[in-house]
């Protein structure tokens, strides 16, 4: 993804990814597993909407880094394995995994403690519920239709974001039209990654490919993916803060130089 370094978020950025590396370092649940991913895009897109609603500069990186912890603590409950484990590295593992969830979990509690923000607590708790009840929605589905399994999918990430958009934003119906199309993006950009390097398909490809077969599943993957890219154009331009719209621009640039690039890895092979 494209870094912001063309403005003083870059900065801002760098010391937020460190406040995260700091607080889920442990040398001994990673000797065993793997930390999830930080998505780059959506710590730089709260970063934004803290500072679009004027959220106090000192506070904005706690703001992030926190959110960032509560989403690696859900990833990592997500990624336990429900098969039965019979060998004790398979067993281990899962134990480890739940527990890096619960880790993450109360790191987040520490950093809030320590401004004593019990109102962001709240609000966090809110958005923990509403994921969780769109997860077992989303397992309800199955099979379901593959819009219908997006849009939730969409709703569920976005939650903790959306949050701080209802709290901070000046501009709450722009900013949720923003934010549900970018998360819309990553998660495209998901699927299409893992089609490109001939992964077994996301769960969204898949039930398109049930729908339309392989080849009109990529064809719509592809069109979903620029629809996204647009609307979130559109989006950001109505935003009235020009420092916001530049870095928002940047961001979702980003997104698209990500797509053609998978692209060009998918002509080469």
């Amino acid at each position: 993804m494209m870094n912001l370094l063309q403005s003083g978020f870059q900065g801002e950025t760098e010391a937020i990814m460190e406040l995260i590396a700091r607080n889920t370092a442990n040398q001994f649940l990673y000797t065993y597993i793997e930390n999830p991913p930080v998505s780059h895009l959506r710590i730089r897109l709260l970063q934004l909407v803290l500072h679009e609603g004027g959220a106090p500069k000192e506070q904005v990186a706690r703001y992030v880094a926190t959110t960032a912890l509560v989403q690696l603590g859900l990833d990592s409950h997500e990624t336990v394995t429900l098969a039965r484990q019979r060998t004790m590295s398979g067993i281990r593992n899962r134990q480890l995994t739940i527990l890096a969830g619960d880790y993450f979990s109360s790191r987040y509690y520490d950093l809030l403690a320590q401004i004593d923000d019990v109102r962001t607590v709240a609000q966090l708790a809110r958005s923990i519920q509403e994921i969780n009840e769109w997860k077992i929605r989303l397992y309800g589905l199955k099979g379901g239709a593959a819009e219908l399994y997006l849009d939730g999918k969409v709703k569920m990430e976005s939650a903790l974001i959306l949050s701080f958009v209802e709290t901070w934003s000046k501009q709450k119906e722009t900013w949720k039209g923003l934010v549900n199309q970018l998360l819309r993006a990553e998660e495209l950009l998901r699927e299409y990654r893992k089609q490109a390097t001939d992964e077994e398909v996301g769960p969204y490809v898949a039930r398109l490919n049930a729908e339309v077969g392989v080849h009109g599943a990529h064809q719509q993957l592809v069109a979903e993916l620029h629809k996204a890219l647009h609307q979130s154009r559109k989006f950001a331009s109505q935003l009235s803060d020009d420092v916001v719209r530049t870095e928002l621009k940047l961001l979702i640039d980003g997104c698209a130089t990500e797509l053609d690039s998978q692209k060009a890895r998918a002509e080469e092979r």
